[in-house]
C-alpha cells in the first residue's frame, strides 16, 4: 500500500482497543485504515481507487491479524458488502465515527473532553455537524442522527474542488505538490482586497476588516497581463476562494446555534497553512474560536476502530 503513516502511542489511554479490530474510512478521494499495535494506533493514507486494490491488498495480506473490520465513509458500501462474507464486519454511520474519532483526539492531545462545537470537516466535499453537550433531540429535523449530534449542512466546496481546479488549469495530480507551491503565493496579486478599495485614512473600515477578500480574481481585469500570471499566486487564490466561503459558512451556523467553537477538520487541511489561517482569521472577525486538532483526518478511521 502507498501511504501516509504515523502512530499515536496509547500510553496513558484509557480506551482498551483490541488488536484484532481495524477501523476504515473509504472517502471519494482517500481511504483511512486505523489498527493497534503493540499499544500503539496505527494509521496509514491511501488514494482511494476506483477498484480498491491497495485496501484490498492490505486486508488480503493481513486476514489473520483481523477478526473484525469496521467500515465507514461514503465509498465504504461494496467492500462492506464483500468481506461480510468472510469475516465479522459493521458498517458505521460516518458522522459517528468522525465524532467519535475527534472526541478521542481531541481528549489525547488536550486531555479534556472536546467541547460542544460546530465541526466542519474539509474532505472532497464538506459536511457540517453540530455536537452539543445536550443529551435531547437539537432539533426536530429528519438529518438527526444520536443524542448529542445533528448534521446540519455542508457545502459541495472543498478538495474535491480544488483538486479539479488544479487538473484543468495546471494539468497537476499531486495535492501537496500544489499546497506547496500555494505556500510560495500572493493571492492579493490577483485578488482585490477591501484595503485595496477604501483609502487608508478612511476610517469607515477597521483594520481586520481591510484584510479581507472584497473579490476573488478581482485585479484580473481587461488590461491585465495574463503572462504575470503565476502558477501560486492563483493556486494560492483557489485556496483562499474555498477557505473563505467554507469559513463564511461555519461562522454563521455557529452563530445560528449559539456555539463559540469551530472545529475544523478533514484532509483539505493536511499542511494547508494557508486555509487554516484564512479560517482562523474569520473566526476571530465573529469572535469564535477555531480548533485544529492534530491527526483529524484519521478521525473517521480511529472512529471506526473504537466504537
Amino acid at each position: 500500500m502507498k501511504q501516509f503513516e504515523l502512530k499515536i502511542r496509547l500510553e496513558h489511554s484509557e480506551i482498551n482497543i483490541p488488536s484484532n479490530v481495524v477501523g476504515i474510512d473509504i472517502g471519494q478521494s482517500l481511504t483511512k485504515v486505523a489498527y493497534c499495535k503493540e499499544n500503539e494506533i496505527m494509521l496509514s493514507m491511501s488514494q482511494t481507487g476506483p477498484d480498491f486494490r491497495e485496501i484490498i491488498e492490505f486486508l488480503d495480506f493481513n486476514r489473520k491479524n483481523f477478526s473484525f473490520i469496521n467500515f465507514t465513509g461514503g465509498k465504504a458500501f461494496s467492500l462492506y458488502k464483500k468481506y461480510s462474507n468472510e469475516t465479522k464486519t459493521s458498517l458505521i454511520n460516518e458522522f459517528e465515527a468522525n465524532i467519535e474519532g475527534l472526541e478521542f483526539l481531541y481528549k489525547y492531545y488536550k486531555n479534556r473532553a472536546l467541547p460542544a462545537s460546530v465541526i466542519v470537516t474539509i474532505g472532497t466535499g464538506t459536511s457540517i455537524v453540530l455536537k452539543s453537550d445536550n443529551v435531547k433531540a437539537l432539533s426536530d429535523s429528519d438529518h438527526f442522527l444520536n443524542s448529542n449530534f445533528e448534521h446540519i449542512g455542508g457545502s459541495a466546496m472543498g478538495g474535491g474542488l480544488f483538486m479539479g481546479l488544479i487538473k484543468l488549469l495546471f494539468n497537476m495530480d499531486d495535492y501537496f505538490d500544489a499546497i506547496d507551491l500555494a505556500r510560495k503565493g500572493n493571492r492579493f496579486s490577483i485578488d482585490l482586497k477591501v484595503a485595496d478599495i477604501y483609502d487608508i485614512e478612511d476610517t469607515r473600515v477597521d483594520k481586520l476588516f481591510r484584510e479581507f477578500t472584497a473579490a476573488s480574481l478581482g485585479k484580473i481585469k481587461k488590461d491585465f497581463d495574463i503572462k504575470s500570471l503565476k502558477k501560486e499566486d492563483l493556486i494560492n487564490s483557489l485556496i483562499g476562494i474555498i477557505g473563505e466561503n467554507i469559513g463564511t459558512i461555519a461562522t454563521l451556523m455557529a452563530e445560528n446555534y449559539n456555539m463559540k467553537n469551530i472545529v475544523f477538520c478533514g484532509g483539505f487541511l493536511m499542511g494547508n497553512k494557508t486555509v487554516k489561517q484564512i479560517l482562523s482569521l474569520l473566526c476571530k472577525f465573529k469572535r469564535k474560536k477555531p480548533v485544529f486538532i492534530e491527526n483529524s483526518e484519521f478521525a473517521g478511521a480511529i472512529g471506526a476502530l473504537i466504537l
